[in-house]
């Protein structure tokens, strides 16, 4: 009976005594293969920038229909640059790496946090990628080309305060959070908005918010048609309620052109009577 108990406490002792040394190799196991992978991570080299290819102004799109344009600039493998959308003209802040001739680039907001992931081959005629919003990691086709001239950015000293003398009318440009706003102030009111900008043959300005009058009928009306011209004067005044009015920017100064003639009628701002209206800085 002893011998019976004596065998049996053997072969637990055994038993256990294998397991335990079966665990202990598994864990061995484990380590020594995380600290290859470590090994072989750290060991594995980083693709190298390229410093020599070059970017510049392109024109394109994004998802086949919201125009856009870039001015990209590769510095030691680092890009640095901007966009915005035709529509909007407000510069969007982008940063990223070319990788022989790959570029993966991010657009940046106003805290710097990431909108948008850029994806693209560089060709000599431009770009072609993907747009990713980084929230959701919908794609979108990103096709640009090379821009027949360069794309320039918002001037920096575009925010302070325009006054015309004539009418007595005052602009405040100020920015927030990214965004660009208008103060518009005149004897008759106060009003304000967004605004938006347009480059093509120079720098436009559109305060977005602003409605203004438009004729919406032929004026070719016959003059002695007495009853006709009261109706006339009468829409005229009423008009065509259009939204956004714009000028041209040039350093320290905006011009709009007020109102129009008997056949493109309109008057942008009613609390002036000129017809070209110069906001000079302060």
């Amino acid at each position: 009976m002893k011998k019976i108990l004596l065998t049996a406490l053997t072969i637990f002792l055994v038993s256990c005594a294998d397991k335990k040394a079966k665990t202990e190799d598994t864990k061995t196991t484990e380590v020594t293969s995380n600290k290859t992978e470590e090994t072989n991570a750290k060991q594995e080299p980083s693709k190298p920038l390229n410093k020599e290819i070059s970017l510049g102004s392109y024109t394109g799109k994004i998802n086949n229909n919201l125009e856009v344009a870039f001015d990209l600039d590769n510095k030691e493998g680092h890009i640095n640059g901007f966009y915005y959308y035709k529509k909007i003209g407000v510069d969007i802040k982008v940063v990223g790496t070319v990788v022989a001739d790959s570029l993966l680039a991010y657009e940046l907001n106003y805290k710097n946090d990431t909108l948008a992931i850029l994806k693209g081959k560089i060709e000599d005629s431009g770009i072609k990628g993907v747009w990713v919003n980084a929230e959701n990691k919908k794609e979108y086709p990103l096709v640009l080309t090379q821009a027949a001239k360069k794309v320039t950015p918002l001037p920096v000293d575009i925010l302070g305060e325009y006054y015309n003398e004539v009418c007595n009318l005052t602009l405040t440009f100020t920015k927030s959070k990214g965004e660009y706003y208008y103060s518009y102030k005149s004897k008759e009111r106060n009003l304000k908005g967004k605004l938006n900008f347009y480059r093509d043959e120079g720098l436009y300005i559109n305060l977005t918010e602003i409605e203004y009058a438009e004729d919406y009928f032929d004026v070719a009306l016959p003059e002695e048609d007495t009853e006709k011209e009261k109706e006339y004067a009468a829409l005229k005044k009423i008009g065509k309620r259009t939204l956004g009015v714009e000028g041209q920017y040039s350093p320290g100064e905006l011009t709009i052109q007020n109102y129009g003639n008997a056949m493109n009628y309109y008057v942008k701002l009613n609390d002036c009577g000129e017809k070209y209206i110069h906001f000079k800085k302060k």
